[in-house]
């Protein structure tokens, strides 16, 4: 795999969402959160998602400059409509005031309504982080997974992040989809040909299949059977139901349609650790529970214990210095964004 520097990814990607009519900060704002994603190696929500990001900019279903209005505040608990503008930016803005509201009240939940595709929902939690609080972050999606029992799709891949600081460890941060794959990997190894394990996917005949295509023309399969299809009904109902906003199928898919906006709903939750044990005390404890669980003899199968977001965690350093190893198929977004936008790829680390 060729690398890049991950300051010519955020240049480029800026660049090429402002010669469609993005404001500059609001572009800055989307390639910083798809290049993080691909600095964690979350490749399927990085830089290779800019393309569509584009198309629906050109369509006008991503509309410029749209402000984070909000509908109605309640003080700890505010609702809030995204006019239809970039999800991440949304969702980055939700998360502040969700910060904002924690420091005050000790929570602060804002919902977020009329939004589009966020990304990777651990941007928004390493925003809270930052900030020294606690952050959670759900949003609903396009239909794409058949809830458990069924053969047809009615539910989004609907993903949650939690993200606990930490002092000298990493901090914890999960971050996953409810579906057993994000939609994304099975549109990148249906671009490369390749086959994909029986429990991702269903196809179009009901049936567990290794073919990208049959699954993208069939439904993607919740995580942990009931389990994971019951969680991905409850964030589903808590970013799109009680926000106000669409749910399951009415959420437009994000490759179809490209002129109606999405309407997908997001949730930000934060607590301000200063309201319950204290952050310093907080950031004590989670430092020994990381040691003592990384401490465990590993199973057989594994060389170590990891804990959540710790391989995304040193990826990003690794890759920070050495560069990003792109999967084929974003370089191939890459080549196609510089030759809509009339400008330079970037090029590859020497």
């Amino acid at each position: 795999m060729s690398r890049y520097r991950p300051e010519d990814l955020r240049r480029f990607v800026a660049r090429v969402l402002e010669s469609a009519g993005a404001l500059a900060e609001e572009a800055e704002v989307v390639a910083d959160a798809l290049v993080c994603a691909d600095l964690r190696g979350v490749h399927s929500h990085g830089v290779v998602r800019a393309g569509i990001y584009l198309d629906r900019l050109r369509a006008g279903s991503i509309r410029p400059g749209a402000q984070l209005a909000v509908v109605r505040d309640s003080g700890a608990a505010v609702l809030c409509d995204a006019g239809s503008g970039f999800g991440v930016v949304a969702a980055c803005r939700a998360m502040d005031l969700a910060v904002e509201r924690a420091r005050r009240y000790g929570v602060g939940a804002v919902g977020v309504r009329n939004s589009n595709h966020c990304g990777m929902l651990a941007y928004f939690v390493l925003r809270a982080i930052a900030q020294g609080a606690v952050g959670v972050a759900l949003s609903n999606a396009d239909a794409q997974v058949a809830p458990y029992g069924a053969r047809a799709r009615y539910l989004g891949t609907n993903p949650l992040s939690v993200g606990i600081p930490a002092g000298e460890e990493p901090a914890i941060v999960l971050d996953m989809a409810t579906s057993e794959v994000a939609h994304g990997r099975v549109q990148a190894a249906a671009v490369r040909g390749e086959r994909i394990p029986p429990t991702w996917a269903l196809g179009p005949d009901g049936r567990p299949t290794t073919d990208p295509q049959q699954a993208l023309r069939g439904a993607l399969v919740p995580f942990g059977g009931a389990k994971g299809s019951g969680l991905a009904l409850v964030v589903d109902v808590l970013a799109g139901l009680v926000t106000g906003g669409r749910s399951g199928p009415e959420v437009v898919p994000l490759y179809e349609e490209l002129h109606r906006p999405q309407g997908v709903g997001h949730l930000m939750l934060a607590l301000w650790p200063e309201a319950f044990c204290g952050l310093r005390t907080l950031r004590d404890r989670v430092d020994r529970l990381v040691r003592d669980i990384r401490a465990l003899p590993p199973a057989e199968g594994f060389d170590r214990v990891w804990l959540p977001g710790e391989p995304e965690y040193r990826r990003q350093l690794e890759y920070a210095q050495a560069g990003i190893p792109l999967p084929e198929e974003a370089v191939a977004v890459l080549q196609q964004l510089a030759e809509k936008a009339g400008l330079a790829a970037p090029e590859a680390v020497p």
